[in-house]
């Protein structure tokens, strides 16, 4: 997955990064490797609190008998075994 973050250098030479499409999500490093692997950490930490929140908003609302629909991505192979999915394309071949 790639996102995109705007980096800026302060005064003391401390690298920052915010991430516009996460709001709220800033992490900073003495370095662009650390920033890069705490920037990292700080998306991961976000995205998995956002889904944590989402389920427990689901949860709550279907609950009270409020049913609702909701769409989500997967992303193409992510479930697929490797010896089923080599099965698979020999079959199709």
């Amino acid at each position: 997955m790639k996102i995109n973050c705007i980096v800026t250098r302060d005064e003391d030479g401390t690298y920052c990064a915010t991430v516009p499409a996460l709001p709220g999500c800033i992490s900073d490093g003495r370095t662009l490797a650390e920033l890069r692997t705490r920037l990292a950490e700080a998306v991961g930490l976000y995205l998995e609190d956002l889904a944590q929140e989402e389920a427990e908003k689901a949860r709550a609302d279907t609950a009270d008998g409020d049913w609702r629909a909701f769409s989500f991505g997967i992303v193409p192979g992510a479930f697929s075994h490797p010896a089923r999915t080599r099965r698979r394309e020999a079959a199709l071949a």
